[in-house]
C-alpha cells in the first residue's frame, strides 16, 4: 500500500469511527483513483534494506539514493498468495515489519467495512467472512501501519 493510499484510507476510517460513535460529521469517502485496478506497468514494492547481508534490498535502495537510473525486471510467478479464500475464518500474525505482509488484506476489509466497493469486488467476500489478526511491534514509533489497524478494530 502507498503512502498516499494508507493516508486516505486512515481519513476514511477516521470519519467512519467518529460517526459511528454518534457524530453529525460527513463520512469522509475513499479517492477511488488510488485503488483503481487499471492495468499498469508500474507497481510499489515495499523493502526492508538489511545493508550488512548486501542483498536485492541493499542493492536496490543503492540505486533508488544514487538515482543511476537503474532498472529492475521482474518476472513471475513470484511465490504463493496469502491464500485468502472467499469464507471463512482467516488468522494472521506478524511483528515489527512483518505485519505490512497483510496491510493490502486490512485495507481490503476495511474497503468492505466501510461499504467502499463496488458489486463486484464486495462479491469476494463471503458473508461468514472474518480476518483476525495479531501484531506486535517493539514501540508505537517503530510500528508500520498501526494506525490503520487501530482504526479498523474500532469499527
Amino acid at each position: 500500500m502507498a503512502e498516499d493510499q494508507y493516508t486516505n484510507m486512515c481519513s476514511a476510517l477516521e470519519s467512519h469511527v467518529r460517526n459511528r460513535e454518534g457524530g453529525q460529521e460527513k463520512i469522509i469517502r475513499l479517492d477511488q483513483s488510488l485503488y483503481s485496478l487499471a492495468s499498469s506497468k508500474n507497481f510499489s514494492l515495499t523493502l526492508k534494506a538489511y545493508w550488512d547481508a548486501r542483498g536485492l534490498s541493499a542493492r536496490m535502495f543503492e540505486a533508488s539514493m544514487s538515482r543511476d537510473g537503474t532498472e529492475f525486471m521482474t518476472k513471475g510467478p513470484m511465490g504463493k498468495s496469502l491464500g485468502v479464500k472467499r469464507s471463512g475464518q482467516h488468522l494472521a500474525f506478524g511483528a515489527g515489519t512483518g505485519a505490512i505482509t497483510f496491510m493490502d488484506l486490512s485495507a481490503f476489509v476495511a474497503r468492505y467495512v466501510m461499504g467502499e466497493m463496488d458489486e463486484k469486488e464486495a462479491a469476494e467476500i463471503g458473508d461468514d467472512f472474518k480476518f483476525t489478526f495479531y501484531v506486535t511491534y517493539f514501540n508505537r514509533l517503530q510500528s508500520c501501519g498501526l494506525r490503520l489497524l487501530e482504526l479498523l478494530q474500532q469499527l
